[in-house]
């Protein structure tokens, strides 16, 4: 995707013309290489439920997902098949661990809260042992944002917005991913804030109480 859109890269010298397409004919599957300008090029993006924490007491092992493709640029594989008469598949392959998603989706949120709030915050947050693997519930603590959005759609390419919810006194990341392509947003669930800090001169009293900030 960074490819085909020339995107912002730490090896943009190193962008290849061509790019992979996996064909089969008569039951044969081979890559072959087009032009970045005629590559149909999709964005995957898994469709999470709400963290497990907000509709179960029972700690959800893994994650569950769906994943859904958007269509960026080039032509769609409906269209692109039709340059390779005889081809019964058109399309690529997709390396994908939904687990590992989620745990990158954990550690942008938490990242962009300590950078928010500070790390003093999180004395208590279930996430460290979440990214670090040491936790397999991933799902009760990492899913899809299925309220309002609170991301923009247009400018920033990644958008992260810190919550802080005053009753239940925790603090809670949304997370949007490739914002101007209309990607889903995802909902990390931080934990309770550190009350002491919450108290303490540390901790960031300009900002709105339900919205800590936007990143």
């Amino acid at each position: 995707m960074r490819n085909a859109l020339a995107m912002q890269s730490r090896r943009k010298d190193k962008r290849s013309p061509t790019l992979p397409v996996v064909i089969q004919r008569n039951g044969i599957r081979d890559t072959i290489q087009i032009s970045r300008a005629n590559y149909p090029t999709y964005l995957p993006t898994p469709l999470f439920p709400p963290p497990g924490k907000l509709w179960t007491r029972t700690p959800v092992r893994g994650v569950f997902t769906n994943l859904d493709v958007l269509h960026l640029c080039g032509p769609t594989l409906e269209d692109a098949i039709k340059e390779y008469p005889g081809a019964e598949f058109f399309g690529m392959h997709i390396n994908f661990s939904a687990e590992d998603f989620a745990r990158m989706i954990a550690k942008i949120g938490f990242c962009a809260a300590v950078a928010a709030v500070g790390l003093g915050a999180f004395t208590n947050t279930p996430i460290r042992n979440i990214i670090l693997g040491n936790d397999e519930n991933i799902g009760h603590w990492v899913g899809g944002w299925w309220d309002d959005s609170v991301n923009g759609t247009q400018g920033s390419l990644h958008e992260i917005r810190v919550l802080f919810n005053p009753i239940e006194s925790d603090l809670h990341a949304v997370v949007r991913l490739f914002a101007q392509f209309g990607a889903p947003e995802y909902h990390v669930m931080l934990g309770p804030a550190d009350p002491g800090f919450v108290a303490s001169a540390d901790w960031p009293t300009m900002w709105r109480v339900a919205e800590l900030s936007a990143l």
